[in-house]
């Protein structure tokens, strides 16, 4: 047999040798490398859950199989795939990727699987992943040979050691002066990464390590309640009494609809001017609108404004407000309604059980909920448009209205993305002034004016009525191609005071309410700006509507005097903390 060109221990000392000559690189040379041992060891000290599942992984493979390459493959690859859905998902949610995300779509698999049929690339892109991972797993298994049992002892070992350290590190028993080490499961600490309004400085950064560290941290999907507050300031709106009279309220929720005036490709374009983003006038309130979330979370938009409350505050817990969030809410719109005397309905796009819609519509206050099954739309809701579904709505609510005053949530999805990536995918002939325009744009344009069309033969339905009714809209979300798209110039200034920065408009979008009998109970807006933050909508709802408050809202009008572009930009700290003291814990809206 051939010698072979260096011994075992000859190879241990070469390495050894090389570790040392790059830890010296590390400290003492005037340019310093970026990587090396130590920087491997302040990475696993600040990021020491992934650290260990990797570690723990790697010694179990090798335990296992006895192959050391084949182990360091499937660890990898399996942190790279997580690294890549978490871009992805900030690219479209502006939040990283967790295992409570995971644990949440994996809950109702069946009916949270038609994301994936909007989005096919991210389901060809999930499947190619795996599918990657299992093929060169495969291949490396098979390539590399298994080596002697020592290698394995030595991975059992470690594994006992890793077993026993992270015990020991979580173990208030062994000594209470430890500092208690973070575990699956556990919410990750909000000076690690999330603060209380769930800014992550990631979105930015895009660091693989922190990344992966959040996706493993942020599995129990709890949410963290904010501080409790001794405070005078605010205090609770008088009991409300019933008016003689009480409108019908419709409210719409137009799927990712905004004013394309805010995009620089739209400026100077005739096209892109649209009647839904009017401003003000008798009978009506409009204006812009800031939500809190963009490029999908829908669901998210939708807690906010039924209960007023913005979901960053519960921390990464809060991206989960369907499931976790929405039994404990007390005080939402619909409930208040009710106790006005109010019925209340729900009329949803999609299947009854995406994203735990039918229950946690249940926990908002809505009597009816009705999913596209229920209105005999079909599966398809690509296909859906807005005048269809305004329609089968119409016939459901007088099947079940019972002669009390309604209070009707609608959600639409014409314009849900994707978008067109090119002219071609249009409808053809496509009109020359479309045609001028960015396809995703162009795309936008026509379904909104479809939209449109839809919207305004609703309003005269609706509004064409002896009794006093109520027509609002918003948008929950922009569309993510125009979370990429430039700004134009001047539409900040002309619209917001004070004026939020190009990124802040990635968040901007509409809402309008009409009436068809404007009255002396309607209140003006608290605030001289036009704009509004999705959580103060329900209260300029009720104002608008001449209904009474709920015990919070004189709170969340003083709030918003202070904070008009909502509680996540607002410099004064302190208030902000005190309004959400008083209403979780004061008023008790949450339990």
């Amino acid at each position: 047999m051939k010698k072979p060109l260096l011994s075992t221990r000859a190879w241990a000392l070469a390495a050894a040798g090389v570790l040392a000559a790059i830890a010296w690189l590390e400290t003492a040379s005037s340019n310093p490398l970026g990587a090396g041992p130590f920087a491997l060891a302040w990475l696993a000290q600040t990021h020491p859950v992934s650290s260990w599942i990797a570690l723990t992984a790697f010694c179990l493979l090798i335990a296992l199989t006895g192959r050391l390459f084949f182990s360091a493959i499937a660890v990898g690859l399996s942190y790279a795939t997580i690294a890549l859905a978490s871009w992805t998902k900030i690219d479209y949610l502006d939040s990283p990727l967790t295992l409570a995300d995971v644990r949440f779509f994996a809950s109702n698999l069946a009916e949270n699987s038609v994301l994936f049929r909007a989005y096919p690339d991210l389901g060809l892109m999930l499947a190619g992943a795996i599918l990657l991972i299992i093929l060169v797993c495969i291949l490396g298994f098979r390539i590399e040979p298994r080596r002697g049992i020592r290698l394995r002892l030595l991975a059992s070992a470690a594994l006992a050691s890793l077993a026993g350290c992270a015990w020991v590190a979580n173990s208030s028993s062994i000594n209470t002066a430890l500092p208690r080490m973070a575990v699956l499961g556990d919410d990750r600490d909000q000076s690690n990464g999330h603060t209380q309004l769930h800014n992550f400085k990631v979105t930015g950064e895009r660091r693989i390590s922190d990344l992966i560290e959040i996706f493993f941290t942020d599995a129990s999907g709890n949410f963290q309640m904010p501080e409790h507050i001794q405070q005078t300031r605010f205090t609770s709106a008088a009991p409300p009494r019933p008016p003689a009279v009480m409108p019908d309220i419709f409210v719409v929720l137009e799927e990712s609809t905004f004013d394309p005036k805010i995009l620089q490709a739209c400026e100077g374009q005739a096209v892109c001017a649209s009647e839904l983003f009017k401003g003000s006038g008798t009978g009506r309130e409009a204006g812009p609108l800031i939500t809190h979330t963009t490029a999908g979370g829908t669901a998210l938009s939708e807690f906010t404004f039924l209960t007023g409350l913005d979901w960053r505050i519960f921390g990464p817990g809060g991206a989960l407000a369907p499931l976790n969030l929405a039994s404990h809410m007390q005080a939402t719109l619909p409930k208040h309604l009710q106790t006005l005397g109010y019925q209340t309905i729900a009329i949803y796009p999609v299947g009854r059980n995406f994203l735990n819609a039918r229950e946690a519509y249940g926990h908002y206050g809505f009597e009816h909920f009705f999913g596209i099954e229920d209105l005999d739309l079909g599966s398809d809701w690509r296909a859906l448009h807005d005048g269809q579904i305004f329609d089968k709505a119409l016939e459901a609510i007088e099947q079940k209205r019972d002669g009390r005053p309604l209070f009707v949530f609608l959600l639409t999805i014409r314009n849900h993305g994707p978008h067109a990536d090119t002219h071609a995918e249009l409808p053809q002939p496509v009109a020359p002034a479309l045609a001028a325009l960015p396809a995703p744009l162009a795309d936008y344009l026509q379904r909104q004016q479809d939209s449109e069309t839809a919207l305004a033969a609703l309003g005269k339905r609706w509004l064409e009525s002896e009794r006093p009714r109520v027509l609002a809209w918003f948008g929950d979300h922009q569309p993510l191609f125009a979370t990429k798209a430039r700004r134009a110039a001047g539409y900040a200034s002309a619209h917001f005071s004070p004026a939020p920065t190009d990124d802040q408009l990635r968040y901007a979008t509409w809402y309008a309410m009409t009436t068809n009998q404007p009255s002396s109970q309607q209140t003006a807006p608290a605030s001289g700006n036009a704009a509004l933050d999705i959580a103060y909508l329900g209260t300029r709802l009720l104002a608008f509507s001449g209904l009474p408050p709920r015990a919070s809202d004189a709170a969340t009008q003083q709030i918003q005097a202070r904070c008009p572009l909502g509680i996540a930009l607002c410099t004064d700290t302190g208030t902000v903390r005190e309004y959400l003291s008083f209403r979780v814990w004061e008023l008790q809206e949450i339990q």
